[in-house]
């Protein structure tokens, strides 16, 4: 017997014990409160309420045994509450009741797939393109369970299919995004992502990870807007905070950070990712103790997905050596028995912690070799000692032959002000390096600063046609645009070979909710 069966014969069951009126304004009475249970659960689902959602439409489900909505969005929202097991559970009888309807085969797949149940996950997406070919959520599951089993090629390829079936899709470039980002393909991420935001604008997923590529870019402005318009679109989802942290730690703004990781667990108390942003600002301050609780608190979770669960697992093991190596070289420090080469390990902990200037100290104890000046250089552009960074650059510069170290010298001496100087070193980059895209652009910018624009507008076009991204191309876009009308490069077509495709059917609120 199945199970939309059972529940059927459980109502008729219920209705031979009342009388008929009886039975019919009990009826009445249970489907108006059913509805009203119904409607206010799918409402705090769209709004990221998924606890306050999971109340009403449980209760709703169990007045209205047959209602497929009821059981969808419940499956819906304990996904997005992180409770998958009973989200695939609530999927199942969902898909009892309705066995033909696309989006519930995905929204299961999608919580096999956080269970780590790649089989499972991988067979309901197939269920999905059994019933639509090309189907581009569907394509969409297919390539992440590819992924999720290291298989980056055939997941590229089926992100790409999911794209060419309907180029309106945002979440498949949104999760191709995402890949290459891991992949440190970060120009292609932003590429991806920006089109993703641009298809539908209000698509905070979307936002969310276009805002950890600026990040990774180091395009701060650029990241921090980009989060914070997330936020503004789903202001319950702790996500979202979760990542304004963690470009807010990239940024070295550790308090700020903080408050955001703090904001993301008021909405969701044990978010993993919250949670481990919150063991690493107490890293950085050094309290180890602290950081343990915050990484056992999600490991405790019973929620927590298998491959975060992994990562988070790992993280502990590093944090734990590290102790371990820091008290063990600060005690050879007091002792007065440590080495040059202690420092240099002591000065390493403290960069991985973004402490720079006791980094600083303990690395003018290190050996001079090459890779400890470089360390050195680094620490001193990092602390605001820019002459003295200028020093060691460039004579590593000399020694070397390497462009990387010829364009920090130019930026270093940039700051100082020395934009003659700057050209210079940025011009020995390119004799090492000719095709070097960040060379280029700081030697545009250096041209700019010393009046020579149409020397600048040589190297700001070559940048772009060298594929020059993100928030450094907008830039060189609109200084072109008024200092060479008409230079601007147009930018190719992601996808040139996909044909389009019709889009989904839209305006189905049944539809909404999956693949993400």
């Amino acid at each position: 017997m199945g199970r939309a069966t059972g529940l059927v014969i459980a109502a008729a069951l219920l209705g031979a014990l009342l009388p008929g009126s009886a039975l019919a304004e009990k009826a009445g009475v249970v489907r108006t409160e059913s509805f009203r249970l119904l409607n206010e659960g799918v409402a705090a689902y769209k709004r990221g309420e998924y606890v306050k959602a999971v109340d009403s439409l449980r209760r709703s489900a169990a007045m209205a045994l047959n209602s497929f909505r009821a059981h969808y969005y419940l499956g819906l929202a304990l996904s997005g509450d992180r409770r998958y097991e009973e989200a695939v559970e609530a999927l199942t009888v969902a898909l009892d009741l309705d066995p033909t309807h696309l989006q519930a085969h995905v929204a299961r797949g999608d919580a096999f797939l956080k269970l780590g149940d790649t089989g499972e996950a991988m067979a309901e997406y197939y269920r999905a393109i059994k019933l639509r070919p090309e189907f581009p959520p569907a394509l969409d599951g297919i390539a992440r369970v590819h992924e999720a089993m290291a298989d980056d090629e055939k997941a590229i390829r089926f992100f790409e299919r999911s794209i060419a079936s309907n180029r309106g899709y945002a979440d498949a470039y949104t999760h191709l995004g995402d890949l290459y980002l891991r992949l440190n393909r970060i120009d292609e991420a932003v590429r991806l992502l920006a089109e993703a935001v641009s298809i539908r604008p209000d698509f905070a997923p979307g936002l969310n990870r276009l805002a950890l590529a600026y990040g990774q870019l180091g395009l701060a402005n650029q990241a921090v807007a980009t989060i914070r318009k997330a936020i503004e679109l789903q202001p319950n989802v702790a996500e979202h905070h979760a990542t304004l942290g963690r470009i807010q730690l990239g940024l070295e703004l550790v308090a700020n950070a903080e408050t955001a990781f703090m904001q993301a667990l008021g909405l969701d108390p044990a978010h993993p990712g919250a949670l481990e942003g919150l063991a690493e600002v107490s890293r950085r301050r050094g309290e180890y103790d602290a950081a343990f609780g915050y990484l056992d608190t999600a490991l405790g979770d019973e929620r927590i997905e298998p491959r975060i669960a992994q990562r988070l697992t790992e993280f502990r093991a590093v944090l734990e050596a590290e102790q371990a190596r820091l008290i063990a070289l600060e005690q050879r420090v007091a002792d007065g028995t440590a080495t040059p080469a202690d420092h240099r390990a002591l000065a390493r902990v403290y960069v991985d912690r973004a402490d720079w200037e006791t980094a600083l100290e303990y690395q003018r104890g290190a050996p001079a070799e090459p890779a400890d000046r470089e360390l050195l250089a680094f620490l001193l552009f990092k602390t605001g000692r820019y002459r003295d960074a200028h020093g060691v650059f460039a004579g590593l510069a000399r020694d070397a032959g390497r462009a990387d170290l010829e364009l920090n010298d130019g930026v270093t001496l940039s700051l100082l002000g020395d934009h003659a100087g700057a050209l210079e070193a940025y011009g020995r980059a390119l004799a090492i390096e000719p095709d070097n895209s960040l060379a280029l652009l700081y030697r545009g910018n250096a041209l700019m600063r010393l009046g020579r624009d149409g020397d600048a507008v040589v190297a700001y076009k070559a940048f772009l046609d060298r594929g020059g991204f993100g928030e450094d191309e907008e830039r060189v876009r609109r200084i072109l645009e008024q200092i060479a009308p008409g230079a601007v490069p147009v930018r190719p077509p992601l996808f040139p070979d996909a044909p389009p495709a019709p889009e989904l059917p839209v305006g189905d609120e049944d539809e909404e909710g999956a693949g993400s």
